[in-house]
């Protein structure tokens, strides 16, 4: 997992990796702000990105989600989220895998958890190696909205 915000991307960007960066040169030239809630492409292949809206919810109501061939790029655009991660291991049990079709499994309990609080203009890589819990609300339940880039893992070098 990578924490940042763009505030500090200009000084930090050369750490990471290539197709993350390629993905957030092109978030910082769009217009994030007209685009509607829904899938768009996003001129590379391998890549596409999704504008989502949703409330945030407490977050045990919340199941922790992987993928297993895409990275994540989540930027908060409005609204104040908590984002909660932990590594995958042995012990972290799986419930619900959908790998084969929708690139996502679920686990139940998750031990060893971080919440990183996040306000607009602040964003999380998610690799797949990174069990996470989006759409977490931090003190209430409000609605927020989000950019998060799809990465391949073919594109991301």
């Amino acid at each position: 997992m990578i924490y940042s915000d763009m505030n500090n991307w200009e000084q930090e960007k050369d750490t990471f990796p290539a197709g993350v960066r390629r993905a957030i040169e092109r978030l910082q030239g769009m217009d994030l702000d007209a685009l509607p809630a829904g899938r768009h492409e996003f001129g590379e292949e391998g890549m596409y990105l999704l504008v989502n809206e949703p409330d945030t919810r407490p977050w045990n109501e919340v199941q922790p989600e992987t993928h297993l061939l895409h990275t994540d790029i989540q930027l908060l655009l409005s609204g104040r989220e908590q984002m909660r991660v932990a590594k995958v291991s042995e012990e972290q049990i799986i419930v619900d895998n959908r790998y084969d079709t929708q690139d996502i499994a679920f686990y139940g309990e998750v031990r060893n958890e971080n919440a990183v609080n996040l306000v607009p203009g602040d964003f999380l890589v998610l690799f797949p190696t990174d069990i996470h819990r989006p759409n977490c609300s931090v003190e209430e339940d409000m609605r927020i909205r989000k950019a998060v880039v799809k990465i391949h893992r073919d594109a991301l070098v």
